[in-house]
């Protein structure tokens, strides 16, 4: 072989075999990471259609937090090795966003002994989505039994270790305050209330629905039921045993303050908590002005509102009005549901196509949630569409539901927020543990961050998208969504007054009560769950205002070039990540567009496809020659 033809040859295998390379490790990277996640989260794999765990539960022993530090570690170092410059743009955010995982994660370890100590609160405990597990569990063959009885067998092991991390935050002074946890007793009563070992909601698979499998003899029933039995019983006592080690043990310990700025060094973990749910690098004194700057805007919109409707009073008097008026609310849960899909059905998903394209087909069904709990979430189903996503509402005060919200909560949680979000992200060609994102709030910032900013500012920017679909047809329509909107807004000076300003829940109580049409029962709940997962409930309106402030900056420099279409496909098309890495795909977009040819080149350059197909093997031949010319 001659030395240009030699010379050739190896510039080929240098730029293309190494190209591969570099592709190949990010990708044995990733599909680690994902593998890795699912393990770690066997109760959520099932949830996402995923049955490989379904014999496990997850661990929450305190060593849990020493094994995965030095796993992230692990994975960022072999990150790191990885030639940044060499990657294309796909692989570049591929990269920044599993860079930025493991970094966040890594850096939140030093906080492992705070918030994390405490596993259960009024918000996330064992008992919450229980009957939901039960449901989404596959039982269709014997194996599905024994996997299950696995999983029950392993609970009290589990809630024992929920236990060992209580008393860890009782020795380190990093328990929650009373507000958290005192509902908790009363919800595991409810739970347990009545319940012996064969009608308690986790045996239910082991009734009409195994005497019906015609795989498994009967013989085989009886040994199944048996051991479901016996494992059934044991659970009951456990939650017992935590009711009672809350009461008289936990309750003695909680900490007087309603912030974490209570705790030693408070401030800065709530700082952190901040930059993992907002993944902006904001301090609390600026997200508390936004939300005063935010307040003060949309209480101009609903004044302009009340002006049209010619009402007098205040915003608080505009709704304290509807109160008594029947025609705003449902008597039955089932009107409630019934009025969800329709307008589902029939007023959202028509209008989709002016805003989206390529809208997946994945289906989402309205129910109600058999836990009650918040207004409204989603939960979704598999990629493959083999279990619909799922919007639970709660319908247990239907007569006192204000029917003119509904609308903004629907367009949140189905279309086109959180359903359609997450059906972008399970079609696009991004990793997994991007589709879908499991996390304990109790756990940050030493937790995978799912981007909160970016999910829920979805979310919220998906309800403004109504008043452009036209979705909220009265003013009366429009007032309800000014009224969650403003309360995202409050929520910004609330939670980092609870947690950096030092306020009392009298004075969060107050501002809420002063500046929102919410009532104090409402308000209650609501405001101990700021006091329970700091930070949180700042990423809503700080997300939203992100992407709309991306919005106007391409409307600005694209012009006519600009394509909502586009802009939203760009937006939802790698999944959740964090808000600077959306801001660079964003600017990497508008320079894209910007760029164009026109139509004529375009035209010319299609004639060529083949030759820019091959353009990197054709300069190197071309330097290849010059090479020869050279010897």
């Amino acid at each position: 072989m001659n030395v240009y033809l030699r010379l050739t040859v190896f510039l080929v295998l240098f730029f293309i075999k190494g190209g591969e390379g570099l592709s190949s490790n990010l990708d044995d990277l990733k599909k680690e990471f994902g593998a890795w996640l699912l393990k770690r989260s066997p109760e959520y794999s099932t949830l996402i259609g995923v049955y490989k765990y379904n014999d496990r539960v997850e661990d929450f022993s305190y060593d849990r937090f020493q094994n995965e530090y030095n796993k992230y570690v692990s994975l960022l170092s072999n990150l790191k090795k990885i030639d940044y410059d060499r990657l294309t743009p796909e692989e570049k955010t591929d990269f920044d966003i599993l860079n930025d995982i493991l970094s966040t994660v890594i850096n939140g370890y030093d906080w492992r002994d705070y918030s994390a100590l405490n596993p259960v609160n009024f918000l996330e405990s064992p008992h919450v989505l229980l009957p939901y597990y039960v449901q989404i569990t596959p039982f269709d063959t014997v194996g599905d039994y024994e996997n299950y009885l696995n999983r029950l067998e392993a609970y009290p092991n589990e809630m024992d270790q929920l236990i060992i991390r209580f008393n860890k935050s009782i020795e380190k002074g990093h328990t929650y305050n009373n507000v958290s946890v005192s509902r908790v007793p009363g919800a595991i009563e409810g739970l347990l209330k009545g319940a012996n070992n064969t009608n308690f909601i986790l045996y239910k698979p082991f009734l009409d629905k195994l005497t019906n499998l015609k795989t498994v003899n009967d013989s085989r029933k009886v040994i199944l039921r048996d051991r479901a039995e016996t494992a059934v019983q044991i659970i009951i006592q456990k939650f017992r045993d935590l009711k009672s080690y809350l009461e008289n043990v936990y309750f003695q310990h909680v900490r007087s303050g309603y912030g974490v700025s209570s705790w030693d060094n408070g401030g800065e973990f709530y700082k952190e908590c901040l930059r993992w749910h907002l993944s902006l690098d904001l301090s609390p004194e600026e997200v508390h002005h936004k939300g005063l700057q935010e307040v003060e805007r949309i209480s101009s919109e609903m004044k302009k509102v009340l002006m049209k409707l010619n009402h007098q009073g205040s915003v608080k008097e505009f709704f304290d009005g509807l109160k008594n008026n029947s025609a705003y609310y449902f008597q039955t849960a089932d009107e409630i549901i019934q009025w969800y899909k329709n307008a589902l059905t029939n007023e959202i998903n028509p209008k989709l196509s002016t805003l989206f394209k390529d809208i997946p087909d994945l289906p989402v069904d309205v129910k109600a949630n058999p836990a009650g709990g918040i207004s409204g979430q989603y939960v979704p189903g598999p990629a493959d569409g083999s279990r619909p996503g799922e919007f639970l509402v709660n319908v247990n005060h239907p007569n006192k539901s204000l029917s003119i919200t509904f609308m903004a909560l629907l367009i949140h949680e189905t279309n086109p927020g959180h359903h359609l979000q997450i059906s972008v992200a399970s079609n696009a060609k991004i990793p997994s543990y991007r589709k879908y994102k499991d996390a304990h709030f109790y756990n940050i910032p030493f937790e995978v961050p799912f981007y909160t900013a970016y999910i829920e500012g979805w979310a919220l920017y998906a309800e403004s998208l109504g008043e452009e679909l036209n979705l909220y047809k009265t003013d009366y329509d429009l007032m309800g969504r000014y009224r969650t909107e403003i309360f995202r807004a409050a929520r910004l000076v609330v939670d980092t007054g609870l947690h950096y300003f030092n306020w009392t829940r009298d004075q969060a109580m107050q501002y809420m009560l002063n500046h929102t049409s919410a009532d104090e029962i409402m308000l209650a709940r609501e405001i101990d769950r700021y006091i329970t997962l700091p930070g949180q409930a700042c990423a809503y309106k700080i997300g939203e205002l992100k992407i709309k402030e991306l919005r106007i900056k391409a409307q600005d420099e694209l012009g006519t070039k600009f394509d909502i279409k586009d802009f939203h496909s760009t937006i939802l098309k790698d999944g959740a990540l964090p808000l600077s890495i959306l801001e660079k795909n964003v600017i990497q977009w508008i320079a894209e567009t910007k760029n164009k040819t026109t139509e004529t080149k375009e035209q010319c350059i299609s004639g060529s496809s083949a030759l820019l197909t091959n353009l990197k093997l054709f300069l190197i031949i071309c330097f290849a020659l010059t090479v020869k010319s050279w010897i």
